[in-house]
């Protein structure tokens, strides 16, 4: 099977037909830019690294996935770590450690905007930089809630979300950024991958807005948040 990720063909074969289950909607043709195929071994691999045991299955997903990330930055691709969408055609990535609570705050906006708000992938989406700007698309690799679409948009603001009683948001620097996107960003075992990786993450910090959201779980939250990001273009409506 080929499918199309990133606007990058990706050929794949695998044992137990989990990949192939989630991606139908990716499914493309034409010659491969890359060809992954999982064997035993990999999914051995894959339950060394595993915190918890996963079924077969699901390993094969994840090794499928580090392969792919693996390769991504030789294409000026990676792996971010986030909650995903889109609002008025700009991007918004929402990173967090686990448990956090982005999703929640990402649902929180879904119900403040409505139809102007799209979800792109609610936790693995691939960041692909296209003629210098970083755009960001959806993969068949939603997270358990399964959020997620075969779309893109342009990667426009980085919010880090932290729990608070209070809500806040506050724009951030490059240097207060970068502890938080190194814990969101695929780092491949791979030096040459790795490098690449380092060079994107400053050119996406140097691309995008970048925010620090304090924020409780009350629809308030999403109101304070979207007023300080978009801010400028309400004020030029």
């Amino acid at each position: 099977m080929i499918y199309s990720l990133a606007e990058l063909k990706i050929e794949y074969s695998g044992l137990f037909g989990e990949v192939e289950k989630i991606s139908t909607e990716y499914l493309s043709s034409g010659e491969p830019d890359l060809k992954i195929g999982i064997n035993k071994e990999d999914i051995e691999t894959e339950r060394e690294i595993a915190e918890q045991p996963f079924p077969d299955r699901v390993l094969e997903t994840t090794a499928f996935y580090r392969k792919l990330a693996e390769f991504l930055p030789k294409k000026q691709a990676f792996v971010l770590h986030s909650a995903l969408f889109d609002v008025d055609g700009e991007g918004v990535a929402f990173g967090a450690l686990s448990g956090t609570g982005k999703t929640t705050h990402m649902l929180l906006w879904q119900r403040l905007l409505g139809d102007r708000m799209t979800i792109v992938n609610g936790d693995k989406p691939i960041v692909r930089f296209i003629d210098e700007k970083p755009i960001a698309f959806g993969t068949p690799f939603r997270g358990k809630e399964n959020f997620g679409s075969n779309t893109k948009t342009e990667l426009k603001h980085i919010c880090f979300i932290e729990r608070s009683l209070q809500n806040s948001c506050e724009e951030i620097s490059k240097e207060e950024a970068l502890n938080g996107i190194l814990t969101q960003v695929y780092m491949p075992r791979d030096v040459e991958s790795l490098v690449l990786t380092m060079e994107l993450i400053n050119k996406l910090l140097s691309s995008c807005k970048l925010w620090r959201i304090k924020c409780n779980m009350d629809i308030s939250a999403a109101e304070t948040a979207y007023n300080a990001i978009f801010k400028e273009k309400k004020d030029e409506a």
